[in-house]
């Protein structure tokens, strides 16, 4: 697991400062704050903070936002810590900088903090009041902190938090003084607040930043992974923790005396849910931990335990067991030395049968280790199943997964999970419905149960009500073994499998209780004589046709298999390692944490580190030969490409996922870890201001209310949802700013542009109608204009773009011409685009596409439909009857796009 963010908060929070150099040894002041004068000291040695030419360090005043941000840069650089690609990014930024009056000398560093997503445009204001720095609040500095270390250390929810003022820490920043605190970063005052919207000082910024950089240059954390746990009766656990910095901590916990938390800190977990090989984090009150916080996933309790479900019934040395899954009921045996657990701590049989008797109305859940012995059963030899341990806990509802069947306002069907089994539950009036880990309501549910194959988890209660359904496209349970075997035998009564030189037997009851698969360029369901024949496969030379035979086993959680899986050798890397290939796609909801969410999927799926690129998005700036051929000259395949974008990258790939903004639909391939191995991903919809728009090279600039810009590419000739402007208006600086909304097509690039807002855009209006020269001056529809210097002509009736031929053109009495034009605020036009609606003269040649002819003032080519409509429309058979007119008058008629259809 990448180690995240840990630490660095609260050290980061006392990066650089100011360019002045004084050495700690000369501060004439730090006796002021003793309780941080060494650490003042050991940060000046660093070069992380200085103190003022005078020889004091000033170790009350406040820190500024933008001294803030100059720290954390300096921090980041002193550690090599710096994204390369959001340096000198300040002529992007020059212009937001400006308007709210960021100090010259802190603007390459905030605009470095806005290109690595450190800062966001909403907190710019924050930074000055007419034009005055402002101080920075503790919360604050600790967002800013947190964003620039996300790469480096996990962020949790931060629901954990526990300071007596706790309700005054923004949701924002509650992540990120979870994580100090948890890590021993940060502490409470002697009143156990946190003081969130106090302005931290030089000091406090001092003491925090030494620890960070410490962190930072030795990469540890205080975390580790649990080695050993040996439970004594539930009464107190002996572990042993190996840390990340190599130190060993033997420590023993009990209930009474230790916190244990899942990874965010929202739920409270027993100390019997920690087991050998778990990642913790340990939390220090000075040498004392005072909590553990489980950073893997806990375990559920189906992974944890060899069969779970509900007591059916416990008596005559007999335990029955629902199946939380299937609903269906398996016996076990109770062993002799069976133990039994009371919610993690040790208890007996009589008092486990006490409490399924006083809990009548609820539901008595249990984790069973068993094992089966083989003996005999009424003069029979059969397998029974024992029950060595019991793992026992009270609820008042019970769970329960299958495949949707269908589904109503009011009901939920399904097919029970690992079961044929059909199960129905009517909604509880105060029941909740979830898409994914998405709150929705039951009409969403209805349209996504339609869509197709889903499935749902149901919560009920002990009238048996649904309190909760929760429904995605991923089923909620897989049971398909992750071990491959090498069959030894295969055959009516028996498989015999073996790994690791150990061979194991599994007889069958029945081969009809078993479902059968086997590879054929896919997986392919068979009967048993089909599995068998399979097995025994042999060509006319009565050689088989393989040499090995490799199998995965399911079983169901009482042990039983249910399915076996079967291929030859030389498919053993495609029917195990494509067949467990995941491909998922839907609009994207989030990237966390490495992590990628659906909309409609609970499933997170973990990015890889860095993944090659198609080079038309990019360049390989660091000759790594991500692009292009690999040595041996075959062609490198792009496991990441972001259709529409002139960039593909994890950075914009995530800035994408989640910007409010944009829309991002993934199509992804996992492995069986759920590990993206190839993204392809593209823009179904955006929002936000218009930065820059090339209609010849089609490239647009989008900036979205967060300060994220996004270089995407656009259709040869973009729609709008007006006549007032067209893709060409929307090149002129007049529209620059102005609010859009945007369309794509399905490879991701923009179809359609729309204008939403264009205040900036005011002194700006359209004219058209047909146009002529008036003096100096162009006169449309009866109004005269003067030129712009640079006005910008286009047409789809001729190629000429200078000013002078359009000029002539207009001013040719044998020609008209239609405009659609831009004036600025200064009256002056800035584009003009025309058609030609009418031309008389001398007809000269046909050539290509193009018609000339010749009047009083010069030749004009005018461009021309198809050459085979030209002809049919003029009735001519060949095109060597345009010959036959040249040196007659003609008349030019043009089509409604400006193209010559007739004469």
């Amino acid at each position: 697991m990448k180690r995240k963010m840990a630490m660095a908060l609260a050290a980061v929070l006392v990066a650089g400062s100011l360019p002045v150099t004084v050495s700690a040894a000369t501060f004439t002041d730090i006796n002021e704050v003793s309780w941080a004068s060494s650490t003042i000291q050991a940060v000046s040695d660093k070069g992380l903070i200085n103190g003022y030419e005078d020889g004091t360090f000033r170790a009350k005043n406040n820190v500024t936002y933008s001294e803030a941000m100059v720290m954390v840069y300096n921090l980041m650089s002193k550690t090599g810590n710096l994204k390369a690609s959001a340096t000198n990014t300040l002529p992007i930024y020059q212009s937001v900088l400006n308007t709210y009056k960021i100090p010259t000398w802190s603007q390459s560093t905030v605009a470095y903090g806005l290109s690595a997503q450190i800062l966001m445009a909403a907190d710019l204001p924050k930074f000055t009041t007419n034009g005055v720095s402002n101080p920075a609040t503790r919360q604050d500095v600790a967002v800013m902190f947190g964003r620039a270390l996300s790469e480096k250390y996990d962020i949790y929810a931060g629901t954990g938090v526990n300071y007596n003022d706790v309700w005054r820490i923004s949701d924002e920043a509650m992540p990120y003084v979870d994580l100090l605190t948890r890590l021993g970063i940060v502490t409470g005052d002697d009143s156990g607040n946190f003081n969130p919207t106090a302005n931290i000082t030089r000091a406090e910024m001092a003491v925090m930043m030494n620890k960070t950089y410490d962190l930072l240059s030795n990469e540890l954390a205080n975390t580790g992974e649990i080695t050993e746990i040996v439970n004594h009766d539930g009464d107190y656990y002996d572990v042993d923790v190996k840390m990340d910095n190599g130190e060993r901590n033997r420590l023993t916990l009990s209930d009474d005396n230790i916190s244990v938390y899942n990874k965010d800190g929202s739920r409270e977990l027993p100390i019997s849910s920690l087991s050998k090989g778990d990642k913790v984090s340990l939390v220090f009150d000075g040498l004392v931990i005072t909590k553990i916080y489980l950073l893997d996933e806990e375990a559920s309790a189906q992974e944890k335990y060899d069969a779970v479900g509900y007591i059916y019934s416990l008596k005559d040395g007999y335990l029955n067991l629902e199946s939380e899954n299937t609903g269906e009921t398996t016996k076990y045996k109770i062993n002799t030395n069976c133990t039994y657990y009371l919610d993690g701590k040790k208890t007996t049989e009589s008092a486990i049968k006490d409490v399924i008797d006083d809990n009548s109305d609820k539901y008595v859940y249990a984790g069973l280790y068993t094992e089966t012995k083989n003996e005999k059963v009424d003069g029979e030899r059969q397998d029974v199943l024992y029950a060595n341990a019991v793992y026992v806990t009270v609820k008042d509802e019970y769970t329960q997964t299958g495949e949707v069947t269908d589904f109503t306002s009011t009901t939920v069907y399904y097919k029970a999970s690992g079961s044929n089994a059909r199960k129905s539950a009517d909604f509880a009036s105060d029941c909740e419905f979830y898409i994914g880990d998405k709150k929705s309501s039951a009409k969403d549910l209805e349209e996504m149960a339609e869509s197709g194959t889903v499935y749902v988890k149901v919560t009920v209660n002990s009238k048996g009500k649904a309190t909760k359904v929760v429904m995605t496209e991923d089923k909620f349970t897989d049971n398909t073994a992750s071990s491959t075997y090498t069959v030894k035998g295969f055959n009516k009564d028996r498989i015999i499998v073996s790994r690791g030189g150990t061979s194991t037997t599994y007889e069958f009851g029945s081969t009809s209780d078993i479902t059968y698969y086997v590879w054929e360029k896919k997986w392919e369901e068979r009967s048993f004589k089909g599995a068998e024949s399979y097995y025994d496969a042999d060509p006319d030379d009565g050689e088989r046709s393989y040499t090995t035979m490799y199998a995965r086993l399911n079983f169901d959680k009482s042990g039983k298999l249910t399915a076996i899986y079967m291929a030859k050798d030389n498919d053993r890397e495609n029917a195990f390692g494509e067949a467990e290939a995941t491909e998922k796609k839907g609009t994207v909801e989030s990237i966390k944490d490495g992590k990628l969410k659906f909309k409609t999927s609970s499933t997170e799926y973990t990015l890889l580190n860095k993944y090659n690129v198609d080079p038309k998005f990019g360049e390989d700036t660091d000759n790594d030969n991500l692009y292009g051929k690999d040595a041996d000259g075959t062609t490198k395949k792009y496991p990441l490409v972001i259709g529409g974008a002139q960039t593909s990258s994890l950075t914009v790939l995530t800035r994408m996922a989640n910007c409010d903004d944009v829309t991002l639909y993934a199509e992804v391939r996992a492995n069986a870890s759920n590990e993206i191995t190839k993204i392809d991903a593209r823009l179904t919809a955006a929002e936000g201001k218009l930065v820059e728009y090339d209609k010849g090279k089609k490239e647009f600039t989008l900036e979205t209310s967060d300060g994220s810009q996004f270089k995407l590419y656009t259709v040869s000739n973009p729609k709008t949802d007006s006549d007032d402007y067209d893709a060409e208006d929307l090149e002129t600086t007049g529209y620059r700013g102005s609010s859009v909304e945007l369309e794509f097509n399905n490879d991701g690039e923009i179809s359609k542009i729309i204008v939403t807002d264009s205040n900036y855009n005011s002194g700006t209006k359209r004219v058209k109608g047909t146009a002529s020269i008036d003096g100096s001056k162009i006169k449309i529809d009866g109004k005269s204009y003067s030129w712009d210097s640079k006005t910008y002509i286009t047409s789809s009736s001729f190629t000429y773009s200078s000013k002078d031929m359009f000029e002539r053109m207009l001013k040719d009495k044998d020609i008209e011409v239609y405009v659609e034009a831009t004036i600025s605020d200064s009256n002056k036009v800035e584009r003009i685009n025309a058609k030609v609606e009418s031309a008389e003269g001398e007809f000269v040649e046909y050539d290509s596409g193009s018609v000339v002819i010749e009047t009083d003032s010069r030749k004009w080519s005018f461009n021309t439909v198809s050459k085979n409509t030209l002809l049919k429309n003029c009735g001519l058979d060949d095109e060597r009857d345009f010959e036959k007119k040249e040196g007659k008058n003609v008349t030019l008629e043009f089509n409604s796009d400006g193209l010559v259809e007739e004469f």
